[in-house]
């Protein structure tokens, strides 16, 4: 080991926060944003039409396809997904968590431990 292997380079460590020869975040431009008076009163106007006289939303009665722009794959794909969590409801029905849990603990005590199983040969 000789003097190459403590060689340091030159210069102290630059730290954040320090005003003296620290590390400078940079500072981010920010765009200047106008509004367009003519999307101001568009949403004005879509504002006025969407609550009513009594000051309530309408709400458009539009039944969502929840197919829509997917694949015959992607929708074949979400209706056995559908179908296979239908099963499995039917199956396990619906039970409460602690009905869960007792189940769950009547499984673990069936279980033989490792601890437990005889020893098989000399020893």
């Amino acid at each position: 080991m000789g003097k190459e292997d403590y060689i340091s380079t030159g210069g102290s460590l630059k730290l954040k926060g320090v005003k003296d020869g620290g590390i400078k975040k940079k500072k981010k431009k920010k765009k200047p944003t106008t509004p367009d008076p003519t999307s101001e009163q568009e949403s004005r106007e879509d504002s006025a039409k969407a609550t009513n006289a009594d000051g309530l939303e309408e709400r458009e009665e539009e039944p969502e396809d929840p197919y829509a722009g997917k694949t015959e794959a992607e929708r074949r794909f979400e209706e056995r997904k559908r179908k296979r969590m239908d099963e499995r409801l039917k199956k396990e029905g619906i039970k409460s968590h602690k009905e869960r849990v007792e189940e769950f603990n009547k499984y673990l005590s069936n279980l033989s431990e490792h601890h437990d199983m005889p020893r098989i040969g000399p020893g």
